[in-house]
């Protein structure tokens, strides 16, 4: 017996499945059980980095779930000092309100995603925001928005692997420990993976298998252990897609 979670995107092109064991659902014969990873062996520093990787994959599903090819990925950067509490009123009661003000105008939910970097030392302090594309004549606009220094505009690739990097670099220790909190915006939405507890008597592998239609993104699937010391496996996948006859592509309805 064994759980596994499943999680797919809004637009079904990328999902998420794990495979392990839990105190709900702990595997049956004894001589399993006692090849767990002993607890007093995980040490608080590796715990704390399975934690901060859950909390990463948490923000990917958020980013990917909201956000698409295109949108916009902003950084604002001070011209002159401005200490934690200046930065965080500039931007949240400034530049925010400014944003909810010009997307509205552009006919556009003002959805967003944002932390505050540098808060409590590192560097300079400064804000990184993902927001929904807009029209080239908004853009302008949007960095008239921030007054207090550089507005630098990227475009989001898209793919999971973005979001993987975005939620990684913002739930990394160094960053957290001296930013402020990430703050979704609340129109955002949110999607909790589907759990199953597997009691049919199949014997526990590790090896994680892609739907139809579907492919196992290797660079970012990993294996680890749970809290209770078991084994977890963790596979991030994508829909595969196909060449038409025409010779153009097409994604593959999985």
């Amino acid at each position: 017996m064994y759980m596994k979670s499943s999680w797919m995107s809004q637009n079904r092109r990328f999902g998420i499945i794990k495979k392990y064991y839990s105190h709900r659902a702990l595997p049956l014969h004894p001589a399993t059980r006692e090849k767990r990873a002993k607890k007093q062996n995980v040490t608080k520093e590796t715990q704390a980095a399975v934690n901060r990787r859950l909390r990463a994959e948490k923000l990917s599903r958020l980013i990917i779930d909201n956000f698409e090819t295109g949108d916009l990925y902003i950084t604002l950067t001070c011209r002159e000092f401005m200490d934690a509490e200046m930065i965080t009123k500039a931007f949240n009661d400034g530049f925010k309100r400014r944003i909810r003000d010009i997307y509205k105008k552009a006919g556009v939910p003002a959805k967003y995603i944002s932390v505050l970097e540098n808060l409590n030392g590192g560097g300079r302090p400064h804000a990184h925001i993902l927001l929904p594309a807009v029209p080239m004549k908004w853009i302008e606009k949007i960095k008239a928005a921030w007054p207090h220094g550089n507005v630098e505009i990227k475009l989001f690739g898209g793919h999971l692997r973005d979001a993987e990097k975005m939620a990684d670099y913002f739930t990394k220790e160094k960053i957290a420990d001296q930013s402020g909190r990430i703050q979704p915006s609340r129109n955002l939405v949110r999607r909790e993976p589907k759990k199953e507890r597997v009691t049919r008597a199949d014997a526990y592998n590790p090896e994680l298998v892609a739907p139809k239609g579907y492919r196992i993104i290797k660079d970012l699937s990993y294996r680890t252990y749970t809290a209770e010391g078991y084994p977890i496996s963790i596979a991030y996948i994508e829909r595969i897609e196909q060449k038409t006859p025409y010779g153009n592509r097409r994604e593959g309805k999985g």
